[in-house]
Formats: structure tokens, C-alpha cells, sequence
């Protein structure tokens, strides 16, 4: 019987696979790598934050002459989002309200003499947000926290940083808003808003919500980070890696 029981375990062994066949590996190397990974990530979004600052910055102090260069570098980062499947729609649509309800507000009040001056002060504005809408989009929480950490303290770190990547949140908030609020009747339609008496319908309909909801928002944001003790450490972890 021991014999034969010899001969068979023999025999399975010799079926099982070569043990050099198996995949070795090197848990040293790939988190190394992943750290170098990090490390030039952690650069590129620096010189972003630095750039995507400027440029906002640029949008109010060039003069008007040279805000053609500042379009046009602009256009440039909408373009490099939408290669990283940044959503461009809802801020396209965001900006087109902005620029009606500016221009509305500057032809109700000053007539048709200021209107190309209304225009100006649209671009400038979104001039403005634009760089950081970009920031948002392209780059990660943990690397523009990183990178803050380094010259702000970590709560004024974490609540750039959350702001920052909240930008497309809202755009994205606006929407679902402005379409409940449309499906149940209010008179927001962009045919409405040609009529100024509307633009009260469609503050009280989409951006008194909107405040709500990130007030709301801000809260359990709030308490998350209290649950998670983020104020009783002065030395913070960045996930995935720090």
C-alpha cells in the first residue's frame, strides 16, 4: 500500500508545472518605481499650480490689447483637457449664461454705449476661472496637496485643495439643478432669459440651491475630516502614496 501510494504522488508531482515558470515579483522595484512615478508627478503638477496662478493672474493686469495672447493660451488647456476626457460641455454652458446675464445686466443699465465693454469684462472673468477649471481637471488631489503642504499649512492645504477639485462638481450640480428646475416649470429657458425679469426666477430657482447644496457639501466634507482626526496629527499622509 505504500508502494502504491508512493507511485501515484510521484506520478501528480510530475504534472505539476516547472517551478521556473512562475512569475517572480520584485516588490522593491515597483514600489520604487511608483515612487519616482509620484515624484515627477508631484514636479508637473507644481510648475501647473505655478502657471494655472499666473495665468489668472494675467487675465485682470494685461491690458486689453494683449488679451488675444491670453485666449489663445487658454484655448490651449481647453484643448489639453479635453485630451485628459475633461467634460467641456457643462462649463461651455456655465460661461454662455455668465456672458448673457453680464451683458444683459450692462445693456439694462448702461444701454448699448458699454456693451463692448460688458464683453471685455466677460472674457477677463473667465480668463479667471479657466486656468483653475483646468488645474481641477488634469491634475490629482493628492499631488496639488502635496505640493501645498509644502508651503501652506496642511488645513489651508486641504481646503485649496478641496475647493479646487470641487469646480467641476458644481459645474456638474449647476446642471442637474437647472434641468429639475426646468422640468418643473420655472421660466429659466434660455428664450425666458431674454426677458430681465426672469434673471430674479433664476436666481432664487438655481443659485440659492446651488449655495444650499454646497453648504451642505462643506459640512460633511467637515466632518469627514474630523472623523478621519485630520487635526490631531501635523504630519499628514497624501493617498495613494506620500
Amino acid at each position: 500500500m505504500k508502494k502504491i501510494y508512493s507511485q501515484r504522488c510521484c506520478h501528480d508531482k510530475s504534472n505539476l508545472p516547472p517551478t521556473a515558470s512562475l512569475p517572480i515579483v520584485d516588490m522593491s522595484s515597483d514600489i520604487s518605481q511608483r515612487l519616482r512615478q509620484s515624484k515627477n508627478a508631484q514636479w508637473i503638477c507644481g510648475l501647473a499650480i505655478i502657471f494655472s496662478i499666473a495665468l489668472s493672474s494675467s487675465a485682470f493686469l494685461v491690458p486689453t490689447e494683449q488679451l488675444v495672447y491670453l485666449v489663445l493660451t487658454n484655448l490651449g488647456l481647453l484643448i489639453h483637457a479635453w485630451f485628459r476626457k475633461a467634460r467641456l460641455t457643462p462649463l461651455l454652458k456655465l460661461f454662455a449664461i455668465q456672458s448673457v446675464m453680464t451683458v444683459g445686466l450692462y445693456f439694462l443699465f448702461y444701454g448699448s454705449d458699454r456693451v463692448i465693454e460688458a464683453m471685455i469684462v466677460v472674457l477677463r472673468i473667465i480668463l479667471v476661472m479657466l486656468p483653475s477649471w483646468w488645474l481641477a481637471s488634469t491634475q490629482t488631489a493628492q499631488h496639488m496637496s502635496q505640493i501645498l503642504c509644502l508651503l501652506l499649512p496642511n488645513k489651508w492645504a486641504f481646503v485649496i485643495t478641496t475647493s479646487i477639485k470641487l469646480l467641476p462638481f458644481i459645474t456638474q450640480e449647476v446642471r442637474d439643478i437647472y434641468h429639475i428646475q426646468c422640468l418643473r416649470g420655472a421660466h429659466i429657458a434660455p428664450k425666458n432669459l431674454v426677458n430681465p425679469f426672469n434673471w430674479a426666477e433664476l436666481i432664487r430657482c438655481v443659485l440659492f440651491p446651488l449655495l444650499i447644496q454646497l453648504l451642505s457639501l462643506s459640512k460633511h466634507i467637515a466632518k469627514s475630516a474630523q472623523q478621519r482626526h485630520f487635526d490631531k496629527h501635523s504630519k499628514h499622509t497624501h493617498w495613494p502614496l506620500h
